[in-house]
């Protein structure tokens, strides 16, 4: 399916079933803002890591229980139901280990970008505007490899609940083979979205509510149809 007929698709399958969608995303962002607040503002230090590791949680478990909710919402018209935020220990615990994964591969490749480019600047006789420029550049490009990563692993929340029978490794590897070739796809997906998310902005982010949704239920469909694909070529 093209992105405008997958687009098309999810709005179709949210309309006259919105309610439990927003509230969804109502509740995440709440309970999100709420971590985030006394995180950032908190004087105790064990008020803090609590947040802190409660937002991470959070987290966690919402990039399953997300995947699983709106697989449920595409499979059945609409009809989720906040239980299909519930998943599976195996679920979380995969989900953990996928996260625990990113955030090393992410200290690795960001202390890579930060040493490139403060070297460029350090072993500079003189520092001038064009070598500040030239040091973001090559930040940027650096940064291309972890964008890479992410949409190559980008299905595996959905792999994980639609087939827990894969532990992590395959269901990593299963990701990687799905989005081979489809990588640009859902990176223009991701940025056909912005305009909507500029409007959000103008709304104080309420709008988001709805948008989140949007996104959500278009990636979730362009991973059933990767996923009838893959099965189609294996079979």
């Amino acid at each position: 399916m093209t992105r405008v007929e997958l687009k098309q698709l999810s709005k179709s399958q949210l309309k006259g079933n919105w309610k439990t969608p927003v509230l969804v995303m109502l509740v995440y962002t709440i309970a999100t803002m709420a971590l985030s607040f006394m995180s950032e503002f908190s004087s105790s230090m064990g008020i803090y890591l609590i947040s802190t590791i409660f937002l991470i949680g959070l987290a966690i478990w919402f990039s399953v229980g997300f995947a699983n909710f709106f697989l449920r919402f595409s499979e059945t018209d609409g009809k989720a139901k906040f239980d299909d935020l519930l998943v599976s220990k195996k679920s979380i615990l995969k989900s953990l280990g996928l996260f625990a994964l990113m955030f090393v591969i992410g200290i690795v490749l960001g202390i890579i970008i930060v040493f490139a480019t403060s070297s460029m600047i350090v072993f500079s006789e003189s520092v001038s505007t064009g070598m500040i420029v030239g040091a973001l550049i090559v930040g940027v490009v650096l940064s291309i490899p972890i964008v890479i990563l992410e949409l190559a692993l980008a299905m595996t929340p959905y792999i994980f609940v639609d087939k827990e029978e894969l532990g992590l490794i395959d269901s990593i590897k299963l990701s990687i083979k799905m989005m081979k070739g489809n990588k640009w796809n859902l990176f223009v997906i991701n940025l056909s979205f912005i305009g909507w998310a500029l409007l959000c902005i103008i709304t104080l982010g309420i709008g988001y509510l709805w948008l989140g949704p949007y996104i959500q239920l278009t990636i979730t469909n362009f991973y059933i149809d990767l996923d009838n694909n893959f099965n189609k070529v294996s079979i």
